[in-house]
């Protein structure tokens, strides 16, 4: 959950505090937040010994007083709760719980059907949890609360989340000692065995909620009692129904017929039950058509992947589905189809497509909506099928101006493509030559367009034995196709291209980024993205050049720094920019270009001339401790190459300007302990560096001995920097950086005084815990 370490002490006042905690806290959340802190301390080994020692019950029993604020009460249950839940610790408090502070038991008893659905959500929390005990205490406290009767009512609350606990109690206690519950079984049986007609809106929900909970069971017989209980015909009622939500809930419900189902007819069933509206010549016909062709889009999806249905039949009939959606979504654009001979529809999915048909001439609205839902089905169909009939079609509709104005359509079927194209791959390298064309249609946007390159990105990486030739062409193609968006209108788009050439330089192995990258002639366009007129872009120019850098070979990492478009007043702008982001990512390309000095030399000095004292100064000071840790770093890497780096006399005079090592000394107070960090770190290694070349060392014992030190004032000798070295407390320096949290010392002090209370000062109390 955390790497926070929570001091016992500040625990143990919060604990001791909870009861007492305001109630005139108007921010619920606030006791989230409490509770969300008290749940850290279950992190340690043997919390629960402690807690117990901090007399957690008596306190938990304080906050259950009738007087006691709810939100309090239901914190101190829930808590409570998760104990429960704690590895090889639980039982304990189960046992202290029964055998210590009965009330405890007695208000979770008495409060199941209390007016605030917090203390309700609580109390089943509570019985969850403790469900995991599975002893005699665990059953007289449910047959004390008459269990059947109470989960009922849970089932039916008017609370989403209370329905949503008391599903997973009902899923926890429905499998108890080796079968079904029947008290439970009853409870299901009579819940879904009323008259469609007489149930309330709540009753369908809880109806469908439970079908969920049963088809998640672990257990097969679970799985197949819920079949049993869900037949088509029963659940054609709610997938039809008025509300929205029941018919959505109702299609994930169907999913999970399908998913589970070994009754091959059982698909011919749902085909014809799916169509037994349209007929129906009313205002809901709209509706009805949408339901079937989801309905539809759950067969395609699910039945390819069940073992028990997937044959070459059902198959077959999950074909016919998707070449009639492919035919409704172009006939909604004029354009006509030709199903193969093997793609021939039985008689109820032929009656569907008629109707959708029909419908469709109604409305463009209607069409659009209809045409959407065609493309899902295709789309689920792709996920699990590769055909190449079904991936032509989809390729002339990606070319249709109407489907290229229609966001929705243009982004299902480009992905219905990309599924194709991933099981495509797999057995031929050729399916891919297409990807390049596809990349290139300005008609995709920055959504479409970065699930593309993450194909491109699968496809490189994974083909080993590809004919090189055709590899070559492919990547030739590629780099002229990222070309081209890197140029879009759409910044979006262009920043999306920038983040995959980094992708590629960080991802792949340079022998094949670099056929990309160098030969496909990128490297222009990415540094002439450093000018873009958009700051993400400008940003993520600079973050491609710091992976290129990272994974070139000496070479092309030359060719980088020496480029006319990294040149100082290039640079300069960059740094100087307005965008904290942007200066982030500036300051890691001046790094990255200097970290890759080649043979004791600067390489295209001219990115390290644009540097100055002042604005090193600047940089060390700016508002954005981000900015500062960069800043540090670089300052670390120019004070290495001015004490311990071999490099020209020009180059080193120039740094030496600079003053690196006393700016970085100086950063050493700076208030952000990352920044600290990267300082102490950098100087920690330098005085090891000095040490075992030995020089310095030796000079230094032998002033000592002599009982003399001697100060050597020029700026650029080791001598008199390695003096400041050893003068600087490491040991204080690191003590301020133990903290594993950033917001440890918000979360260590105050919070058991502050916490709890509520003033109108803005700054107590109220905002203690905005930062966890």
């Amino acid at each position: 959950m955390s790497n926070t370490a929570i001091s016992p002490g500040v625990m143990r006042g919060v604990l001791e505090q909870l009861p007492s905690m305001s109630g005139k806290i108007v921010d619920d959340t606030r006791h989230e937040k409490v509770l969300s802190y008290m749940r850290l301390s279950l992190e340690s080994p043997a919390c629960i010994e402690q807690l117990l020692g901090w007399r957690l019950l008596e306190i938990v029993g304080s906050c259950l007083r009738p007087d006691s604020d709810y939100r309090v009460s239901s914190v101190a249950v829930r808590f409570l709760g998760d104990c429960l839940a704690v590895p090889g610790q639980g039982r304990d408090a189960w046992l202290a719980i029964n055998h210590g502070e009965q009330s405890i038991l007695g208000w979770v008893i008495g409060n199941v059907d209390s007016q605030h659905a917090l203390v309700r959500f609580a109390c089943l929390y509570f019985i969850r949890q403790a469900a995991a005990m599975a002893d005699e205490r665990f059953d007289a406290l449910v047959e004390s609360v008459d269990y059947q009767r109470f989960l009922m009512r849970r089932l039916l609350d008017s609370s989403y989340f209370v329905v949503t606990e008391a599903c997973a109690l009902l899923g926890s206690m429905f499998y108890r000692g080796g079968s079904m519950d029947p008290a439970l079984r009853g409870l299901v049986e009579r819940l879904v065995g009323r008259s469609f007609d007489a149930q309330s809106t709540p009753r369908k929900m809880a109806v469908l909620a439970t079908a969920v909970t049963l088809f998640g069971a672990r257990e097969e017989s679970v799985r197949v009692y819920a079949l049993e209980q869900y037949s088509q015909d029963r659940l054609q009622l709610y997938l039809f129904d008025d509300d929205r939500l029941i018919r959505d809930k109702a299609l994930d419900v169907l999913e999970l017929t399908l998913r589970f189902s070994s009754d091959r007819e059982f698909l011919a069933h749902a085909i014809e039950s799916l169509g037994s509206r349209l007929a129906e010549r009313t205002t809901k016909r709209k509706v009805y058509a949408l339901v079937a062709l989801r309905g539809l889009a759950a067969i395609v999806k699910e039945v390819p992947a069940n073992s028990e249905l997937c044959c070459p039949e059902t198959l077959s009939q999950c074909l016919s589905i998707v070449h009639s959606a492919l035919a409704i979504l172009l006939h909604a654009h004029g354009i006509r189809h030709q199903a193969p001979e093997s793609a021939g529809a039985t008689e109820p999915l032929t009656a569907i497509v008629t109707e959708v048909l029909d419908l469709m001439g109604g409305s463009s609205a209607i069409a659009n909506s209809v045409a959407c839902e065609a493309a899902r089905v295709v789309r689920e169909y792709c996920r699990t099928t590769f055909d190449q009939h079904v991936f032509a079609v989809l390729e002339q509709l990606l070319e249709n101006k109407a489907v290229q104005r229609n966001a929705q359509q243009l982004q299902l079927v480009l992905d219905a493509i990309i599924h194709s194209l991933r099981l495509a791959k797999q057995a031929s390298f050729s399916h891919l030559l297409v990807l390049p064309g596809i990349v290139a249609n300005f008609a995709i946007q920055a959504p479409g367009l970065k699930l593309l390159f993450d194909l491109v990105l699968e496809s490189i990486g994974d083909q080993d034995d590809v004919d090189s030739a055709q590899f070559g062409e492919f990547v030739r193609l590629l780099a002229q196709s990222v070309k081209a968006r890197l140029a879009d209108v759409e910044w979006e788009v262009r920043d999306t291209a920038l983040e995959f050439v980094s992708a590629a330089a960080t991802n792949l192995e340079w022998a094949r980024a670099r056929g990309l990258i160098a030969d496909g002639g990128l490297l222009g366009e990415v540094v002439g993205a450093l000018g873009d007129t958009e700051e993400y872009v400008r940003a993520s120019g600079a973050q491609a050049l710091v992976a290129i850098l990272g994974s070139a070979d000496a070479e092309f990492r030359e060719l980088v720094a020496s480029h006319s478009g990294l040149g100082s007043e290039q640079l300069g702008q960059l740094v100087n920019d307005s965008e904290a982001f942007v200066k982030r990512a500036a300051l890691d390309l001046v790094y990255a270009l200097g970290g890759h000095a080649v043979c004791g030399r600067v390489v295209g000095r001219e990115w390290l001339h644009f540097l100055t004292y002042s604005k090193l100064y600047q940089m060390g000071d700016d508002p954005d401790f981000e900015v500062r840790v960069r800043c540090a770093r670089v300052l670390a890497l120019l004070a290495r190459w001015m004490h311990l780096v071999e490099i020209g006399s020009e180059d080193r005079a120039f740094v030496v300007e600079l003053q690196p090592d006393a700016l970085l000394l100086d950063m050493c107070t700076d208030s952000s302990r990352y920044v600290r960090r990267v300082c102490l770190d950098a100087l920690v290694d330098m005085k090891r560096a000095y040490e075992e070349a030995g020089g310095v060392k030796a000079a230094m014992e032998g002033e000592e001995r002599s009982g003399k030190r001697q100060t050597v004032e020029h700026e650029g000798n080791g001598e008199s920097f390695y003096h400041k070295l050893c003068d600087i407390d490491f040991a204080r320096l690191e003590s301020t950086l133990t903290a594993e949290h950033l917001y440890q010392e918000a979360l260590d002090t105050q919070v058991e005084k502050e916490m709890m209370t509520e003033t109108q000062d803005p700054n107590i109390g109220n905002n203690i815990l905005d930062c966890y």
